[in-house]
């Protein structure tokens, strides 16, 4: 598991993952990684964030993941009162399709079930798809909306 000194290589993988998806020019994924990088700092300390990272023979750091835990009213049939989304999960281009973002996605999901959520949300790459629907992922009916101005990239 990650900790608050993992920040910066967390950063560098959720900046890598926004540049392979093609969304952001590298100003506003600089922008994004400054703007991130304090509230990750608090979130990496106080638990609502939780990531876990694969380290090649080396010991660098190669591929992550995380879960961001967020306070939510109960629903039918989950009275948990928290809501657990995964987000930044990430493998160095080099070390793709050896495996590792399924076994970090499954020690994600043994972990949620061992918290007691009975559900997570992620939202798919399109190289991420295959992966996510194998492990059971199934599609859900978000919408979205953009509330920035027109003209501006949306995420």
């Amino acid at each position: 598991m990650a900790t608050p000194e993992d920040r910066d290589v967390i950063l560098r993988h959720r900046r890598g993952m926004f540049r392979d998806m093609g969304k952001g020019t590298p100003e506003e994924l600089d922008e994004m990684v400054a703007a991130t990088a304090p509230w990750l700092a608090g979130a990496l300390a106080d638990g609502s964030y939780r990531a876990w990272l694969a380290e090649d023979a080396r010991g660098n750091v190669v591929a992550g993941g995380g879960v961001l835990i967020a306070s939510s009213p109960a629903r039918p049939g989950d009275s948990n009162t928290r809501r657990a989304l995964i987000i930044n999960v990430f493998t160095e281009a080099e070390f793709r399709r050896l495996g590792l973002a399924r076994q970090l996605m499954l020690l994600i999901i043994k972990w949620l079930k061992a918290e007691g959520f009975r559900s997570v949300v992620l939202h798919a790459s399109d190289e991420g798809l295959e992966l996510y629907r194998s492990l059971g992922f199934v599609p859900t009916n978000e919408m979205r909306m953009w509330l920035g101005d027109e003209g501006e990239t949306q995420a």
